[in-house]
């Protein structure tokens, strides 16, 4: 049962990848496309050629990189589907689902240096470095350059809020609220982060908050940006400056300078960390949540949801409603297979038999953008990672600029928006 059996997910436009028609949703993400129809390998490494797939669907880990449309290294999670679009699955020979140069993984089990190869001759040894550097290159030129975008002119706002889940939604209606106007930025399509899910946590605020927000931002002037990544934040004349991109139709570059900021931008996936685990099938709990909720995605048939709390829980009981055979590990070893995952070694002995893993475990606080104006961060033992250094109220030590939800740290949906709302109110104030 590749979808939910649901009119709203029946597949209605076919793309073409490497030669063959998909069946897809117009609108839908590539890469969702292809794990409805049952194709999680989408790419391979760079150095060994290994199988990869999809991992985050949420466009930070750069693991389902394809060619579409003449132009290389583009982000299958963030490319919605349209009837005839031609993809390519790229850095293989001839594609990622029979690449020839995956031999270079099953000679070299314990890795390969190629700056040591044929070192008897300097000539050899140039040669070698000149031909493993063409292996390992990223992609092929695209046909066409691409126009290069207008140059920006200054916006100025009341308040940049980069982020739109449950922290920047509360930060961004407080501050609308009192009469701010606010430009609410996120990258993905769609507004609620991690609401998106549809897990119905306890004391999660509902996924209409997003749209309650957003006719705020509305009503005083302000904006909510989507599918925007704020490239960078810099001081000028102890001002902040933020670069904004917007992507898809209406791509262009935007120059922000806004009175205050308020980073509300969350974590990014983390790997599982066991032997292996980069093998196709095994993805972000919270992107399989979001692909079943929108998409109506059903990766496949036997799925092990590695971790632990009611988040896991939560996850596990909504595939297991879809239609998946569902069990559940709190740590495991390894991934066994190679163009799929087929099973967890348990590390006792015991193997798991799936076709799909959801990792659950917290983000890596998303810091750089605060690094880059020189706050603070410090070690998160729970998200195992650093985090933006903020009081009570969101302050951090740079004047301006506020910190709120999971960027500080783990917690839940509805810390998180409790923390936006009071970062939103010392910000206004």
């Amino acid at each position: 049962m590749p979808r939910l059996s649901d009119p709203r997910f029946t597949p209605d436009c076919t793309i073409v990848v490497d030669g063959r028609a998909v069946p897809a949703r117009a609108g839908e993400p590539i890469a969702t496309a292809l794990l409805s129809a049952g194709r999680p390998l989408l790419a391979r490494s760079h150095k060994y050629h290994r199988p990869r797939g999809p991992f985050c669907l949420a466009g930070s880990c750069q693991s389902c990189l394809v060619r579409v449309g003449g132009q290389p290294n583009v982000r299958a999670c963030r490319t919605a589907c349209a009837e005839g679009l031609v993809v390519e699955t790229q850095h293989a020979l001839p594609t990622a689902g029979h690449d020839l140069l995956g031999l270079i993984d099953l000679a070299t089990p314990d890795g390969l240096d190629h700056h040591h190869l044929g070192t008897s001759s300097v000539l050899l040894n140039r040669a070698v470095v000149a031909f493993s550097r063409r292996l390992a290159g990223l992609g092929r030129l695209p046909d066409a350059a691409c126009p290069p975008p207008a140059t920006p002119r200054e916006e100025r706002f009341d308040a940049l809020v980069i982020g739109a889940g449950p922290a920047g939604l509360g930060a961004a209606e407080v501050l609308a609220g009192g009469g701010c106007r606010v430009l609410l930025a996120d990258s993905e399509p769609r507004a609620g982060g991690r609401l998106r899910c549809r897990l119905d946590l306890p004391g999660e605020p509902p996924l209409a908050l997003a749209s309650r927000v957003e006719g705020s931002l509305l009503a005083t002037g302000g904006e909510l940006m989507l599918d925007a990544a704020v490239l960078g934040l810099w001081l000028d004349g102890g001002a902040v400056l933020a670069l904004v991109h917007q992507r898809g139709a209406a791509e262009r570059l935007r120059l922000v300078r806004p009175a205050r900021v308020l980073l509300c931008a969350g974590g990014t996936a983390v790997p599982a960390g066991i032997e292996d685990g980069d093998r196709p099938g095994i993805l972000w709990g919270r992107g399989l949540a979001v692909a079943l909720a929108e998409h109506g995605t059903v990766p496949g048939r036997r799925l092990a949801v590695l971790g632990c709390g009611v988040e896991a829980e939560a996850l596990a009981a909504r595939f297991t409603a879809a239609g998946m055979s569902v069990a559940r590990l709190d740590s495991a070893r390894r991934a066994l297979g190679r163009a799929r995952v087929r099973a967890l070694d348990d590390g006792h002995g015991g193997q798991l038999p799936c076709d799909t893993v959801a990792v659950v475990q917290p983000p890596a606080p998303a810091t750089d953008l605060a690094r880059l104006l020189g706050a603070p961060v410090a070690f998160d033992a729970s998200a195992r990672a650093f985090a933006v250094l903020a009081d009570a109220a969101g302050r951090t030590a740079v004047p301006g600029l506020f910190a709120a939800g999971e960027v500080t740290g783990a917690m839940d949906a509805a810390a998180a928006l409790e923390a936006g709302r009071r970062a939103g109110e010392a910000a206004r104030g």
